[in-house]
């Protein structure tokens, strides 16, 4: 049976394990945003660069296995949508 300080760390360790992954995905977002303003800015049409986004949607959708990564991945990847369709 798993002690009280053990549960505790355990939690910790989740939490770590999740606020790493949600910090990646973050930076993976600005990045994006970034390489699509880019684009744009370089004579890519915005619909080619919103397409490219939707493509990454549907692959993320396919090949990430956590659902709360792929939660979380599409929410911002919906905001770099959004960002890059008004830009």
């Amino acid at each position: 049976m798993m002690g009280e300080h053990e549960s505790t760390a355990n939690s910790l360790l989740a939490d770590d394990d999740a606020v790493f992954a949600e910090g990646a995905i973050t930076l993976w977002a600005n990045l994006l945003t970034l390489i699509g303003m880019h684009l744009q800015e370089t004579g890519t049409s915005r619909q080619e660069v919103l397409d490219m986004l939707t493509m990454l949607h549907e692959t993320n959708e396919e090949t990430v296995r956590s659902p709360r990564a792929r939660a979380v991945a599409s929410r911002h990847l919906m905001s770099v949508y959004r960002a890059l369709g008004e830009a």
